[in-house]
């Protein structure tokens, strides 16, 4: 599939959509909005634009604001025991499954908004 920008996405496997009862991947649209890696580098954090939020447990958030449609390799905030922003990659995610039924999910309710817009992160008062 080509993306908008020319960029080929090779969508892996959802191999959790049953457990997870919808798609885990962001759609067509949501992913050709996505910046490309590095390119927002020189965007102040609070102003950086969060297109995408993941979640598992009570306490565990990924918050995407830069993607590699090539390979999945995604940049934000990850929030498991501390947050942190770095990288990491949406098929890791997308195969995590712990307890009868629990995986890790795409808010379908997101709306892309800039971090400072964000409260898991704005809070944490890193810019």
């Amino acid at each position: 599939m080509t993306l908008p920008n020319g960029v080929e996405w090779s969508v892996p496997a959802d191999t959790l959509r049953t457990r997870r009862g919808h798609d885990f991947y962001p759609t067509l649209g949501q992913r050709a909005a996505i910046p490309a890696l590095y390119s927002t580098e020189n965007t102040p954090v609070a102003e950086k634009i969060v297109h995408l939020h993941f979640f598992g447990l009570s306490c565990m958030d990924w918050f995407v604001t830069e993607l590699d449609p090539t390979c999945g390799l995604a940049f934000g905030w990850a929030h498991i025991s501390q947050g942190e922003w770095g990288y990491f990659l949406l098929p890791e995610l997308e195969a995590i499954s712990y307890g009868p039924g629990l995986v890790i999910e795409r808010d379908l309710h997101w709306e892309p908004r800039p971090v400072r817009d964000v409260p898991q992160i704005a809070h944490v008062g890193r810019f």
